[in-house]
C-alpha cells in the first residue's frame, strides 16, 4: 500500500471522531441530549479505529499522536462536559461549574500525560489513569439510561458525583488495562470474543444498561487490581520486614 495512503487512513478516522464530537457539542446546545451523547459514543468507537488503524498499517507518527490527542481533547473532554452542563449541572450553582471546569482540566491533564509517557523509556503496556474516552463513556452511558430510564429523582447530584470519581481517577496513578495492546493480552482472545458475543447479545436488548454497566466494570476492576495490588506489596513488606529481623535472606 502507499505510504502516504497508509498514513491517510487513521487521520481520516481522527477527523471523523473530532467532527462526531462537535456535532455532538451542537446537538448539546439545542438540547437534544440523547443524540448528543450517542454521537460521543460514536467518536468512542471512531477513536478506537484509528489507533487500531494505526497500528495495522504501521502508520503511527508523532503528529497523528498529537492530532488524535487534540481530538479526543474536544470530543472527550470539552463534549462531554458541555453536555452534563446542558443536562443538570447547571442547576447545581458553583458546584455545578466547578464539575464542569474541573472535568476539563483533568481530561486535558490525562491526555498531555500520557503524550509525555508515549515517548518515555519505562513506558508500559498499562494505561496510568483512567483512559478519558473511558470517561467520557462514563459521563454519556448515565445520561442515556437516565434519560431512558430515570431514577424516579433527580439524576444532576449522581452525574455530579460520577463527573468528580472520573475526574479524580483520569488524574490518578490507577493502572488501567489498554484491552487492545500487548502481546499478554493473546491468551484471553478466546474468552475475549466469548464475552464480546455474549455482550452484543445482550446489548441488542438492552443497549443502555449494558454500556452503563460495561463501562463500571471496567472502572471498578481498575481500582480493585490496585487494591489487590497494594495488599500483596504490603504483605510482602511486612514479610521482608520479618525477615530482616530475624536475620534471614
Amino acid at each position: 500500500m502507499n505510504r502516504k495512503l497508509a498514513y491517510a487512513i487513521p487521520n481520516v478516522f481522527t477527523v471523523a471522531s473530532l467532527i462526531s464530537g462537535l456535532v455532538a457539542l451542537n446537538q448539546a446546545a439545542m438540547g437534544q441530549f440523547v443524540q448528543a451523547a450517542w454521537l460521543i459514543t460514536l467518536s468512542l468507537l471512531l477513536d478506537g479505529l484509528d489507533g487500531k488503524m494505526a497500528r495495522i498499517l504501521n502508520a503511527t507518527s508523532k503528529l497523528g499522536a498529537q492530532a488524535d490527542s487534540l481530538a479526543d481533547f474536544v470530543a472527550f473532554g470539552v463534549v462531554p462536559s458541555f453536555l452534563a452542563w446542558q443536562v443538570g449541572l447547571h442547576k447545581l450553582g458553583i458546584w455545578g461549574f466547578m464539575m464542569f471546569i474541573i472535568y476539563i482540566l483533568c481530561g486535558g491533564f490525562r491526555l498531555a500525560r500520557f503524550n509525555v509517557l508515549l515517548n518515555s523509556p519505562s513506558k508500559k503496556e498499562d494505561f496510568m489513569g483512567l483512559p478519558i474516552p473511558a470517561g467520557a463513556a462514563a459521563v454519556c452511558s448515565f445520561i442515556l439510561f437516565n434519560e431512558k430510564i430515570g431514577f424516579g429523582f433527580d439524576g444532576n447530584l449522581i452525574l455530579l458525583c460520577i463527573m468528580a470519581i472520573v475526574s479524580y481517577l483520569m488524574v490518578s496513578k490507577i493502572p488501567y488495562i489498554a484491552v487492545n495492546k500487548g502481546k499478554k493480552r493473546k491468551k484471553y482472545v478466546a474468552l475475549i470474543c466469548v464475552i464480546f458475543t455474549g455482550v452484543t447479545v445482550l446489548a441488542i436488548h438492552y443497549t443502555t444498561l449494558v454500556y452503563l454497566v460495561g463501562i463500571w466494570i471496567y472502572i471498578v476492576y481498575g481500582l480493585l487490581n490496585r487494591m489487590r495490588k497494594m495488599i500483596l506489596n504490603h504483605h510482602e513488606h511486612k514479610v521482608y520486614t520479618i525477615k530482616q529481623r530475624r536475620g534471614e535472606k
